[in-house]
């Protein structure tokens, strides 16, 4: 009796480890950004000269880290250029629970408030970024 309830709990823990096996091989579920919970809290952007950042928002700050940090360092800065969906280079800063988008950088014209940043990734990927997504 005892060797067969032994068995029975060896099977079982062996077709866990199994089937666990089996899913991450096959799955895709770490391929992307949207399964790691922390890529949320930040954005990999491409930036008006085609640089490649990453950025986060941390005391009212966009924090930003450069890809390449040979010719770029880390630092803090009140707005963040990006280029947009369309291709289209625009500047956010933080205003409250909002961002305030100036086409260009243009701050003197027309701004807009939206609640998400519109972004291009490091891949040409059109990705999107919350106030509340990128705070630390």
């Amino acid at each position: 009796m005892g060797k067969a309830v032994l068995g029975f709990f060896v099977a079982v823990a062996a077709t866990i480890v199994a089937a666990r096996l089996t899913f991450d091989a096959t799955s895709t579920a770490g391929a992307g950004p949207v399964s790691e919970p922390w890529a949320q809290d930040r954005m990999e952007f491409v930036a008006w000269n085609n640089e490649q950042w990453t950025a986060w928002i941390r005391g009212g700050a966009f924090e930003l880290v450069p890809q390449n940090t040979r010719r770029w360092t880390r630092h803090s800065n009140v707005t963040l250029a990006f280029i947009d969906w369309e291709g289209e280079l625009w500047q956010a800063r933080i205003d409250g629970d909002t961002f305030v988008l100036a086409g260009r950088g243009d701050w003197q014209g027309t701004t807009e408030r939206a609640g998400a940043i519109r972004y291009r990734d490091w891949s040409g990927r059109n990705q999107l970024r919350t106030l509340v997504q990128l705070m630390r």
